[in-house]
């Protein structure tokens, strides 16, 4: 009677060697599709950033021109000097209160500037909110003016202004000559603003966000005032 020997049945060199190649292609795949997908979650959570840092800076700048004055003392001015740090001063009810027990509210004169970033080709955007004082007292301070950060990452900011007849221009200054009894100091009938944000700057992408603002006070100015 012969004896029968029963053995398990093994992989051969080949076998395993193709398993590990269709292991390592899945592998592949599968890190590709999750690189890829935590790119485009980054790059979501990086634009609603923006997103959050333009609502903000909007919401701020919209409500300090559309508080706009212009008292007898405070111009509006601005510029579109791309070497001028102070792009846009002026006087406004918008005035924050950041030391509610030594401060008080009343007219600010609120000024934009811009100043480089730490990255090189960013712009940091600042407001400065001084109260309006007469100007003797103003005179004796020590003119030093504080600004705070209003956005970042910026990579360009730019106003425009219209007048009355809707006449688009890139600066603005309400000052006038003395000696000219013709000229009136008047402020613009609206602002409209550009905020310009990296997303990339290697790959040279941006967003932008605009918005413009009416100035009530511009639009009932009385034509033939000259100080209000």
């Amino acid at each position: 009677m012969m004896n029968r020997r029963t053995g398990s049945a093994g992989f051969t060199l080949l076998e395993i060697m193709l398993a590990m190649l269709v292991l390592s292609m899945v592998v592949s795949m599968v890190s590709v599709t999750l690189s890829a997908s935590i790119a485009a979650i980054d790059a979501t959570r990086e634009q609603g950033e923006i997103y959050y840092r333009a609502q903000v800076a909007m919401e701020r700048i919209s409500e300090d021109l559309a508080s706009a004055l212009l008292p007898p003392d405070v111009e509006f001015i601005s510029t579109n000097d791309s070497n001028n740090e102070d792009i846009l001063s002026f006087a406004s009810m918008a005035h924050i209160v950041f030391d509610t027990e030594n401060g008080r509210p009343g007219i600010g004169i609120i000024g934009y500037s811009l100043r480089p970033g730490e990255i090189d080709g960013q712009l940091l955007l600042l407001r400065s909110d001084v109260l309006y004082l007469p100007q003797e007292e103003r005179e004796q301070g020590n003119g030093d003016v504080e600004a705070f950060l209003l956005c970042d990452r910026l990579r360009s900011v730019r106003f425009t202004f219209l007048d009355r007849n809707g006449e688009e221009l890139e600066a603005w200054n309400s000052t006038v000559d003395e000696g000219d009894d013709t000229a009136q100091r008047l402020l613009p009938a609206a602002v409209s603003c550009r905020l310009e944000f990296w997303l990339n700057q290697e790959e040279e992408s941006s967003i932008s966000f605009e918005t413009t603002v009416l100035l009530p006070v511009a639009l009932i100015q009385p034509e033939n005032d000259k100080e209000q």
